[in-house]
């Protein structure tokens, strides 16, 4: 019996430690048949996340966070994470730690950075330290709305400070006069309709006389093309093709006319260079008209025989027998 004991306390305690052993790798979230691929992501924070926090892709669960390291210099803090290699990632991957439970447990989630492109990520130098980006926590959130409740307070404060009963009289004559303006923009947009119905008259009337024209035009084409079928073309072509003839023996003439003028014109030229020739020669003195024109004495003695000559007659119509005498046999 005592054996017997022993063997069943060991069965216990044994089953107690692989229960133990397993309760801890299911806890942990290990899978003992799995390949791992390492993956390490870059945050500017990482609040209350732990190591052997889950890795979720898609909300499946995918691998847990090995470690949590500062980085050197402490700009940054880079996680570590053990993800299924099976898992295919997705193209230009991001990391975003977030609350898995209100519990205080967080997660790591691999997600497709266009998904939120608003999210500032923390970048690395280091091409195969993928970007991340850590969600506020619950105390933050807090303490974020408590900053906007304060703001609320300063401006609710600063309204009741700036409306005042004159504010509101005032707001209530601004309102008056949007109300008047508006009026007023009604009765203009109605006049404005009304002429903009009497240019749609116009136009129309327009487009009416448009389409008389063309009718008009189109009635212009017809007599033309009837008239090219009926023959009037031809007949107006052989009209000018004789006008056209007698257009180029009236040019003949008109040049025969045109060497005659200026056979006559060389002729009349040459006749007034005489002439010129002659009046000079006369104005100089020279012949019997020069002589003429330019001897005072003989304009004299012409002066006074013509005075002797008018004497004469008048003597002459005074006596007249004196001068005549008529004997009749």
């Amino acid at each position: 019996m005592n054996r017997r004991n022993e063997v069943v306390v060991g069965l216990v305690v044994l089953g107690g430690v692989l229960l133990a052993i397993f309760g801890t790798i299911w806890m942990l979230g290990l899978d003992l048949g799995r390949e791992d691929q390492s993956v390490k992501a870059r945050f500017s924070e990482v609040g209350q996340l732990l190591a052997g926090g889950n890795v979720k892709f898609r909300g499946v669960p995918i691998g847990r966070v090995e470690s949590i390291e500062l980085e050197r210099g402490g700009g940054g803090v880079i996680v570590s994470m053990a993800v299924d290699a099976s898992v295919k990632l997705p193209e230009d991957p991001a990391v975003i730690l977030a609350p898995e439970s209100l519990f205080g447990d967080w997660q790591a989630e691999i997600v497709p950075r266009s998904a939120y492109p608003g999210y500032r990520y923390a970048e690395s130098p280091d091409p195969a330290v993928l970007p991340g980006y850590s969600l506020p926590d619950m105390v933050r959130l807090t303490a974020v709305a408590d900053q906007i409740a304060s703001n609320l307070a300063t401006i609710s404060t600063r309204f009741e400070e700036a409306f005042t009963v004159e504010t509101a009289n005032n707001i209530r004559l601004a309102i008056e006069n949007i109300q008047e303006v508006s009026a007023q923009l009604t009765g203009l947009l109605s006049k404005q309709q009304l002429a903009m119905e009497e240019v749609a008259g116009d136009l129309e009337r327009t487009s009416e006389a448009a389409g008389q024209a063309a009718i008009a035009v189109q009635r212009a084409f017809s007599e033309i093309e009837t008239a090219i079928g009926g023959g009037a073309l031809q007949t107006i072509v052989r009209n000018m093709e004789r006008t056209t003839g007698r257009t180029d023996s009236l040019v003949s003439v008109l040049l025969a006319t045109s060497r005659d003028l200026r056979v006559t014109a060389v002729t009349a030229d040459t006749a007034l260079r005489n002439v010129g020739q002659i009046a000079a020669a006369v104005q100089r003195g020279e012949g019997t008209l020069g002589k003429l024109l330019r001897d005072t004495t003989l304009y004299m003695s012409l002066v006074e025989t013509n005075v002797e000559v008018q004497a004469l007659l008048r003597d002459i119509r005074r006596n007249p027998r004196r001068y005549i005498n008529l004997r009749v046999f």
